[in-house]
């Protein structure tokens, strides 16, 4: 096992609210601590760690954590996801505990409810088990736990739901040792008052679109060639989570090596998108996705050199997209999804979130992947090699300085002018003419382009982008060319003429 930057960094930041070091195994203790972290939010346990951070490392590690791992299934009421993991720091073992906020607060370790109060582990007061159960009162009103009007039992795949008992079981992540499916929804409130819950039908529906459209997932791959991009796959992916969560992981396996040739070092590059990285993406749209609205979605688009995940919904207030390649808090949008995910092992599975993600692509050689948190929800960009990587502006968004240069932003300036003064447009802000400079350069760098296509790589709703293309149609830039469905945007005769003059009057300056 490598050594683990991550760790290190941890114990130089010391003991805070959500970090305890422990520096022995005592079960009790462990307990206490991780219940206290479940009635808050959320928190790690580093085992091997003295409080002033000297590092000395626990023996046998590995039966340590099986036997902990049982004993805290049972020892915390209700049941909770802990996941446990044995890192290496200096050479030495350390057992690392972490758990997310519960859903299901007060939690309780030998009948008594603890909490956390700054680096100290407490019996909660009577107005914090208070506030505690109000919490919980509101979580029941979440869209997971909503009644899904029309599902009945044979409307489940019973076969995914036994499974999922029995992978909860091998991978010691549940106790309930009962072959009943009933019982099991219920005992993780996917079953209220008799009726099964969105969650439900998100995790096992056979068809879950029938019931909530927005589950579908549609997956678009784009192909380079030499008269522009054409597209080599565009489908809708149908079924419960777990379904097309295999479909997806199946597909991601397929994608093996890539090329693209780099312009700057005039030769081919090879390289493949990490897989676990793609897994860890894909597993936290479907998980933390906004499932609230009938039009949101995930869409997956596949390019030469990036792939994208396009995920409805926002981060949390309380997180950042800068804070997403640090340590941080994780925070479920939907923790009766991610608590399933979790039993049937997907999460340990795919790694430690997008530090994982981060780490998985520098090794690979290839750029840092980048989020975005824009209006239309988050965005995750995989990129190809670092060689590729552009020289970047930082006060503007990614790829829009590809093909930007003097010639091509004159160029569309004197259209818009023309259109103005010809009574095509009105007048043109700042704003706008930015970005139809850049709708401009991502055409001519890609023709045959569509609209979704300039909103993926944008980071705009593709309503947003529809509109600029008409004004740029309006002002004679650009023209739509073929079928309706297939065809693509190119630059109009006048405007390709305007670049070569522009460009001819560069060469002669």
């Amino acid at each position: 096992m490598k050594e683990n930057q991550f760790m290190k960094d941890l114990i130089n930041m010391g003991e805070t609210e959500q970090v305890e070091f422990k520096e022995s195994v005592r079960k009790e203790e462990l307990a206490k601590v991780l219940c206290s972290f479940l009635n808050g939010r959320g928190g790690r346990v580093l085992v091997g760690v003295r409080d002033n951070g000297d590092i000395v490392g626990i023996a046998n590690a590995d039966k340590n954590l099986e036997q902990l791992r049982s004993y805290l299934l049972s020892a915390i009421v209700p049941e909770a996801p802990v996941t446990l993991s044995v890192e290496k720091a200096e050479g030495k073992d350390l057992l690392v505990l972490k758990v997310y906020g519960g859903s299901k607060q007060p939690y309780l370790f030998d009948g008594n409810i603890f909490y956390r109060k700054g680096l100290s582990t407490v019996k909660a007061t009577s107005q914090q088990i208070s506030e505690l159960i109000h919490n919980r009162q509101k979580a029941e009103l979440h869209w997971e736990r909503q009644l899904a009007l029309g599902v009945e039992l044979e409307d489940l795949d019973q076969k995914l739901i036994l499974s999922t008992i029995k992978e909860s079981v091998e991978n010691h992540r549940g106790n309930f040792l009962e072959s009943n499916v009933i019982d099991f929804l219920s005992h993780y409130g996917l079953v209220q008052n008799g009726s099964f819950t969105n969650a439900c039908v998100v995790l096992f529906a056979k068809n879950p679109s029938k019931f909530l459209p927005q589950a579908r997932v549609r997956l678009t791959e784009y192909g380079e060639g030499k008269t522009g991009r054409s597209l080599l796959r565009d489908e809708v992916l149908e079924g419960n989570l777990f379904i097309i969560q295999d479909r997806l992981e199946r597909y991601i396996n397929s994608l093996g090596i890539r090329s693209v040739f780099d312009n700057n070092q005039w030769k081919r590059l090879d390289f493949k998108f990490p897989v676990k990285a793609l897994q860890e993406g894909i597993i936290n749209a479907l998980m933390h996705r906004d499932y609230k609205s009938s039009s949101s979605g995930v869409s997956i688009s596949v390019y030469s050199d990036s792939f994208v995940i396009s995920n409805s919904g926002h981060l949390p207030d309380e997180l950042t997209v800068s804070e997403l390649k640090k340590s941080h808090r994780s925070h479920p949008v939907n923790p009766d999804i991610a608590h399933i995910v979790f039993l049937r092992g997907l999460i340990d599975k795919l790694g430690r979130g997008t530090l994982k993600v981060v780490e998985e692509c520098r090794a690979a050689g290839l750029k840092d992947p980048v989020w975005k948190d824009n209006h239309d929800g988050v965005m995750l960009t995989f990129y190809g090699p670092k060689a590729l990587a552009p020289k970047r502006d930082t006060n503007k968004d990614d790829g829009v300085n590809d093909g930007v240069n003097d010639g091509l932003i004159d160029g569309v300036n004197e259209m818009i002018d023309h259109g103005v003064n010809d009574g095509l447009i009105d007048g043109v802000n700042d704003g706008v003419r930015s970005e139809l400079v850049r709708l401009t350069a991502l055409v001519l760098k890609n023709r045959g382009t569509n609209a979704l296509d300039i909103a993926t790589r944008r980071g705009k709703s593709k309503s947003t982008i529809e509109r600029y293309l008409r004004i740029a149609k309006e002002l004679g830039i650009i023209e739509f060319k073929g079928a309706p469905k297939t065809g693509g945007y190119f630059l109009t005769k006048k405007m390709r003429d305007k670049l070569d003059d522009n460009r001819a009057q560069g060469v002669k300056d």
